[in-house]
């Protein structure tokens, strides 16, 4: 039977619903309890940032050098989560623990594309052989060693050790490093390859990290089997997923930089860097949706529109965008290693703390570090071997390598998503997730509080009170007029292998920049590795420097032929024509004096 219902029974229904409604009007006054908790969060990080800011710069006032910024903020941290769970605001302490859903999509881009577009190219591509090696094969390195090794403490000191799979997915979360500890504390006067190494391996071993950590967590799943083939197939899946999400990179920054040759903005700095962020991101979530990495894509990204795009921008937005990238990225820094500190005591019995099992930890995770040398000792002995001397890594920088293998932001991240793996036992996850934490603290502050020392025991640093000029975070972030010289005489010290360098950048600057920027001298390599017949059209030899006298000459038959041909020889005379000639003249000499 069809019921027919009035026009008024309608309009009474309607009505009887709207006042069941609850509007959240922002004017009220009244917020509701998640709005509430979300402002709670957003002031509590907010005012935690300030204070670790002016700590981090009354300890650098006092040249207090052996607590790192990073350590000041996880410690700040801990003593908010000690206030936090005794008072107990937030029973499940959820506003103090971090998201794994905000730190990849909030967080984490800007800290990897600011490290991409204020990298030092040269001193990069370089040593791109041996920072892949670093990132690739030592992670995978790290992780089989450190798994191997906890497999077997667990099995000693638990009477529920861990299994080889979960054995394999605290190797592969705890194999990602964070060296920025280190890198701020070297001196200002420390050679320019070795600090690439250890950035440019940190940069790449991430995205290695991830790609290990979600292999393994599949063999959780009853279909999969570990054996060496499937261990072979993530090791191709790995590198494709590497190259797929380089080429997303690449081709995200290539769109870029074509539009900003060709498109002209009204509002040119402004559009641009907006531009230039969204493409940026775009790229981290392509690759994400595409299943890549987007860690690889954001930071070659990075890289490309630094050398394409940003000679097609103008130069307040070139220097606004170095400005706004560093501006998020220490902020996002700040979140990371403050929700860490947070993280000891917030988590609650989500984490388990076994001293045996995390002493056990630091013993592997060093002993995983030997690739360094295993790496870098093969290195030296082949270019022993090239007929152009090459400098080889000393051993005291190779110790330097293995000692910077601090665990950060990444390893912490994947911890927390571990929580979240329906798969694994709760007890396990709790173990897992614990030891990562404390391993992650100890390493930031035992091994960054020694760099000091170990910086002068390796005759790195002569004086390790003196005021280092390299702060935290800035890596790769110099003016442009001084970063390209010293880029140029890094590359002509440490390039190895120079005909192929060379042979990428006539084939850069004759097939490619000229489609995608407006700038015609290419700066990636320095002109003095270029044989006369091989020089690109563009950079061809600078005439040599006219004399003084010679150029004021010129200027006076210059300024005659104009006066003659306007019919001013009336007007100007011959003295008047004489003192403009003077005039110019003394200019060029100090002009000369100058150069």
């Amino acid at each position: 039977m069809t019921v027919i219902h009035s026009s008024t029974d309608v309009l009474s229904s309607q009505v009887g619903n709207a006042s069941n409604v609850t509007y959240n009007d922002p004017f009220s006054g009244h917020q509701s309890e998640n709005e509430h908790a979300l402002f709670i969060r957003a002031l509590l990080m907010l005012s935690l940032i300030l204070i670790s800011m002016n700590i981090n710069g009354f300890l650098h006032k006092i040249k207090f050098h052996y607590l790192s910024e990073t350590a000041v903020t996880i410690l700040l941290g801990l003593v908010v989560a000690m206030g936090w769970t005794t008072i107990s605001y937030d029973t499940t302490n959820a506003d103090i623990q971090l998201n794994s859903d905000f730190f990849y999509m909030v967080l984490l881009p800007p800290i990897i594309f600011e490290g991409g577009y204020t990298l030092q190219r040269v001193s990069f591509f370089t040593n791109i052989l041996t920072i892949l090696s670093l990132a690739f094969a030592g992670a995978l390195y790290s992780t089989f060693i450190t798994s191997c090794m906890m497999f077997g403490f667990s099995k000693l000191v638990h009477d529920n050790p861990w299994s080889f799979v979960e054995s394999l997915v605290f190797g592969s979360l705890i194999s990602s490093t964070d060296p920025v500890t280190v890198l701020s504390l070297l001196p200002p006067s420390v050679d320019r390859r070795l600090y690439m190494i250890i950035f440019g391996e940190s940069a790449l071993n991430d995205a290695v990290s991830i790609i290990l950590y979600r292999f393994f967590t599949g063999l959780a799943d009853p279909k999969m089997k570990l054996g060496v083939g499937p261990f072979i197939v993530s090791v191709f899946a790995s590198a494709s997923v590497f190259f797929g999400s380089f080429l997303v990179g690449i081709t995200v920054a290539l769109l870029f930089a074509k539009i900003t040759k060709h498109v002209t903005l009204e509002e040119g700095s402004v559009y641009e860097m907006t531009m230039l962020i969204i493409f940026a991101y775009m790229s981290y979530l392509l690759a994400d949706v595409l299943g890549l990495t987007g860690i690889i894509s954001i930071f070659f990204c990075g890289i490309a529109m630094a050398h394409y795009a940003a000679g097609n921008m103008t130069e307040e937005a070139r220097q606004g965008t170095k400005m706004t990238l560093r501006l998020l990225a220490f902020v996002s820094e700040c979140f990371i290693f403050l929700y860490l500190g947070l993280g000891l005591l917030s988590f609650g019995d989500q984490a388990s703390y076994d001293p045996t099992i995390i002493f056990f930890a630091v013993i592997s995770i060093l002993v995983s570090r030997s690739h360094v040398f295993i790496i870098l000792g093969i290195k030296n002995l082949l270019i022993r071997h090239q007929k152009e001397a090459a400098n080889p890594i000393p051993f005291n920088q190779q110790t330097l390598i293995w000692f910077s293998g601090l665990r950060g932001a990444v390893a912490f991240a994947l911890g927390v998503t571990f929580l979240e793996h329906p798969v694994f036992d709760p007890a396990v996850k709790a173990s897992i997730f614990g030891t990562t934490v404390m391993v992650v603290v100890l390493t930031v502050l035992v091994i960054g509080g020694l760099t000091p020392y170990m910086l002068v025991w390796l005759g790195i640093s002569d004086n390790h009170h003196e005021d280092h000029a390299i702060e935290e975070g800035t890596e790769g972030q110099e003016d442009d007029a001084g970063a390209d010289e010293e880029e140029d005489e890094e590359f002509v010290k440490n390039a190895e292998n120079k005909s192929v360098f060379v042979w990428l950048q006539n084939f850069d600057s004759s097939y490619i920049r000229p489609h995608f920027t407006n700038e015609e001298v290419d700066t990636f390599v320095p002109k003095a590795l270029f044989p006369k017949t091989t020089l690109p059209a563009e950079q061809e030899v600078v005439p040599k420097r006219k004399s003084m006298a010679s150029r004021a000459s010129e200027s006076y038959r210059s300024l005659q032929k104009k006066s003659l041909d306007a019919g001013l020889d009336g007007d100007l005379g011959e003295s008047g024509l004489k003192k403009i000639v003077q005039k110019t003249a003394e200019v060029e000499k100090d002009k000369f004096d100058i150069e």
